[in-house]
Formats: C-alpha cells, structure tokens, sequence
C-alpha cells in the first residue's frame, strides 16, 4: 500500500522492482564513501512525527531526513555527483558502508522518500538477514544508500534503530531517538559595567537562547586579552562581592556553549572608585565605646544604635585605612558585628561609612589582645601486663651430712649446704623456713636434739634479696615479706653444730633434720 504525506515536498517511492543485495556484483566494502547518522521520523499516514516507539515496526512507515536539526523533515537529500541508483537497507552497526554485507534492502526513493520495512527483501549472501532478525530483534542501521556502476556506496545515511523480537510475519516494537533540534547560542543579554565602591559587590548579568539550551562560565581578564575562568560561576548572573581598588579594570565576560556551538559576551569592565575616610581622633562626632575582644575572638560589635538599624553601612579599620567589607545593622537594636580577623594584635581604630561615603557616622577604639598560649595537657593510657611463673618450692642441695669422729664432750660443726627458697606466686603472702630435727639415737642409746645448734646465713656470703631476712633463733632459717624472689630463688646456708654429750655412750648415731616452708 502506498501512503501520501502531505508536506509540500514531493515524494516517492520505487514500489515496483525491489534488487536483493546478493544479486550485485561482489565488492569490498567501499571505505571512501561518506557515511552519517542522520535522523528517522517515524509516520502513521498524516501526522509527523510519531513518537520514538512504534508497536509494529514492519509495517511502519518512515522517512529520512538529511538534518538532525531539521523537526519538520521536509528537506531533501543532496545527491553525490556520481551515482547510478539508490537502495533503501538494514544492516549491522558498522557496516553501513558495504551493500555487500547487508542483511536486508529495498527500493529507493532519492531525495526524501518513505519506506516501509516489509518492502525490504533478504540476502541470501548474509547470515542473520533481513527475515531472522523479525525473529530475534537486537540494534540496527536503518537508511538509504547511493550506488555507484560498481555496486559501491557512493553516500550513505542512516539512523540507529533498536527492534524488539517479534515474527516473521508482523515484526516486532520498533525504538529510536527522537530528533533534537539544535540551534548554536545567541547572546541576547549583554553585561553592562559596573562602578562600584571598596567593599561593595558587582553583579554581572547576561543571557543567550540556542538548542539545546546552552551552558554557561564567566571569565575574567587583567588586561582584556588573557580570560582565565571564574571558578564556580556558571549561571546567568556573577557576582563580585567585597571588591576592592586592585581589582579595577578587571573585564568579566560569560561563554555560552552547547552542542551546535560557542557565543560569547562583550567583556564588562569592574571600576572601583577611591572614596578613603579620614582616621577619626578624640572627641570626633560619632564615637561610642566598643569592647575590646576576647582573645581570639574575630569579631567586634559596635553599637551603632537604632538611628541605622538595618542599614547597610561600610566598615573602615585604622592605622592604615583598611576597608573591612560591608556590615549590615541589626534590624532591632542597630548593633554592627564587623570581622576583625586581619586585625594585628593592638589599638584599632575602627569606623561607620555609608557606601559611597567618606563620612564617618560611627566609630570607636578598642585593643585587640596578643594572643595567649596556655599550657595544654592531654592523657595517654599506659597499659602492662606483668606476669609471674607461679613458681613455689623448697629445694636442699645436701640429702646426708656427716659430722666425723667426735669425742666425747667435743664438737663438729658442718655446712648445711644451699638452700633455695622460690616464691615468685601470683599473689605474693610472704613465707618462714623453719628446721626441725629428732634426737640423735643409735640402736637403743639416744642423744637429745639441744646436742644440735643451727645458725642461719646466706648461702656463699651473698647478699640477701630485699625483703627476705635471716631467722633469729634456732629453728628459724629465714623469712620474708610479700615480695618475690623471682625464678632464680632466695639462697639461704646454715652452720650445724653438734656436740657429742661427756657421759654420751660411743656409737654412730643418726638424726632427721626436716626444713619447712610456709606461707604466711
């Protein structure tokens, strides 16, 4: 079936013969030909265009238009100078080029015509063509091609179509990306300059149309040839706030930009006029008394009174005149919080101005404070743990002692030999070494202990470790405080009298001598 449009362009379509691809003759892609993405409009008889989804794409008509920018696509196709015939196709992205590899085409219309995808015919040449893909959808080029003698493409357009799986009989959804009409910028809003005064604020302002709609930065320029970007400034309006006199002559212009082009602005020039107060002294109209600040504070208020609530006045800063910015009063009390924090430490003046104005409306002194550096202290968390072989023993180095040959009201005396005392607990209590010892006997002849006096001493001559002292009477070895004698022990020796009794009967007598540690 055959459409009419009605758009005041003649169009028309080759109905009649349709040329498969795989009845050219075979050529390598031809890599000169010129190859764009242009724009489809999608067409439901009359209306144009449709939206960017079609329900049936197989019998859904569309038409090509050679300019993206072009929303009515009435214009015409330009023909290349040399070309012998024009196809519509389908074909794999990339391969818009090689009529050899398409997957599907069609009669062609020339300048603007209208297709319907079901007048596409398959080539056999190319898997995967025209009628499998009915089947599987995936994404496509979609366009027209212009032959040369050779079969070669000469000019291609084409647009990049998305078909949804359907069948070989109705063709799936068909999607695509409606045209955008793009119009480079135009300036229509010029900057004005600016004079402003120390300490006021300088808005620029510009505007421009285009499609889509443009972006926008200012920049800046010393000297009106170097421009440099304003950081952040990307809206219609800048503003230059807290100028001062080293920025006169700065020029500020605004660039606008989208996708079919660049604008920019004439170039608006900053002037900052000199209007300096005189410093003012003594009994000078005006003067109130401004607390001085705390130390570190970075503000003084001034109490400007309720004659300029809410006004916005210039703040002046001594002994060289030092333009402190723009203060606004408070709206009840009239109060003015000025920034101080360029101030050095000392006597300021400081003063009122209305904008514009050298003369002073309020003002006073105050001092601001050498800065103080109190000592400061802060705590760290020391953490160890100690711990201990929970080592408790008692060890003799001598098992026998023998005191020899002794005559009768005579005496032998004979080491004890080391004695080492460990006591290295987990809580430490303290501990006594004691000796006790039986009388000496031999068969049924006995010999009373008293015939045995011990005298304690450390072992070797050595020192004593702190806290262990040596026992004080006959049975007592040593003894300690709660402290530990660690892994290698408290050494302890002990001299062993014994006197043989004048009457005692003559044989080998024996005696157990028994040392006892406890824990106090």
């Amino acid at each position: 079936m055959k459409k009419t449009i009605q758009r005041g362009v003649a169009l028309f379509v080759t109905a009649a013969a349709v040329t498969a691809v795989g009845a050219l003759a075979a050529a390598p892609a031809y890599a000169a030909a010129p190859v764009s993405n242009q724009t489809v409009y999608l067409l439901d008889g009359n209306a144009l265009p449709l939206p960017a989804t079609g329900s049936n794409w197989k019998s859904t008509d569309v038409l090509l238009s050679p300019v993206a920018s072009d929303p009515s696509a009435a214009s015409k196709f330009s023909d290349p100078s040399s070309f012998v015939g024009v196809i519509t196709f389908i074909a794999n992205p990339g391969t818009e080029d090689n009529p050899a590899g398409y997957l599907g085409t069609g009669g062609g219309g020339g300048w603007g015509p209208y297709v319907t995808p079901d007048t596409l015919t398959d080539n056999p040449a190319v898997a995967g063509d025209f009628h499998d893909l009915l089947n599987a959808g995936g994404t496509f080029s979609l366009g027209q091609a212009w032959l040369d003698g050779s079969n070669h493409a000469v000019q291609v357009v084409f647009t990049t179509v998305v078909l949804g799986a359907g069948t070989a009989t109705t063709g799936g959804s068909l999607s695509w990306t409606a045209p955008v009409s793009t119009t480079a910028p135009a300036i229509t809003t010029q900057p004005a300059d600016k004079t402003v005064l120390p300490g006021q604020s300088a808005v620029f302002t510009a505007a421009a149309s285009g499609s889509p709609a443009p972006t926008v930065k200012w920049q800046s320029s010393t000297d009106g040839t170097t421009w440099s970007d304003v950081a952040g400034a990307t809206s219609d309006t800048l503003t230059v706030s807290n100028v001062q006199l080293a920025q006169s002559g700065t020029k500020y212009q605004a660039v606008y930009t989208n996708s079919a082009g660049t604008a920019t602005t004439s170039a608006a020039t900053l002037t900052v006029t000199n209007v300096v107060p005189t410093e003012p002294t003594g009994s000078d109209a005006g003067k109130v008394t401004i607390a001085d600040p705390a130390d570190g504070a970075t503000t003084v208020t001034i109490p400007a009174g309720v004659g300029l609530k809410a006004q916005t006045l210039t703040a002046w800063g001594w002994s060289t005149a030092t333009n402190l910015g723009q203060v606004t009063a408070d709206a009840t009390s009239g109060d003015v919080v000025v920034n101080i924090a360029t101030l050095a430490p000392g006597a300021h003046t400081i003063a009122l101005t209305q904008p514009g104005s050298s003369t002073v409306v309020v003002w006073g002194t105050f001092t601001v404070p050498v800065p103080s550096y109190p000592a400061k202290t802060d705590t760290v968390d020391l953490q160890a743990a100690v711990t201990a072989s929970d080592l408790w023993s008692l060890n003799a180095a001598q098992t026998a002692i023998d005191f020899g040959n002794v005559a009768r009201n005579a005496s032998s005396t004979k080491s004890l030999g080391k004695v080492t005392v460990i006591d290295d607990r987990k809580v430490l209590k303290g501990w006594t070494l004691d000796a006790a010892w039986s009388k000496f006997t031999a068969g049924s002849d006995e010999i009373p202990a008293s015939a045995l006096t011990i005298t304690p001493k450390a072992f070797d001559n050595g020192s004593l470790l702190p806290g262990v002292t040596l026992g004080t009477n006959g049975t007592k070895i040593a003894e300690s405080t709660a402290v530990s004698t660690l892994t290698d022990g408290a050494l302890f020796d002990a001299d062993l009298k014994f006197v043989a009794p004048k009457d005692a009967a003559a044989g080998q007598y024996h005696s157990t001598l028994t040392l006892t540690l406890t824990s106090k």
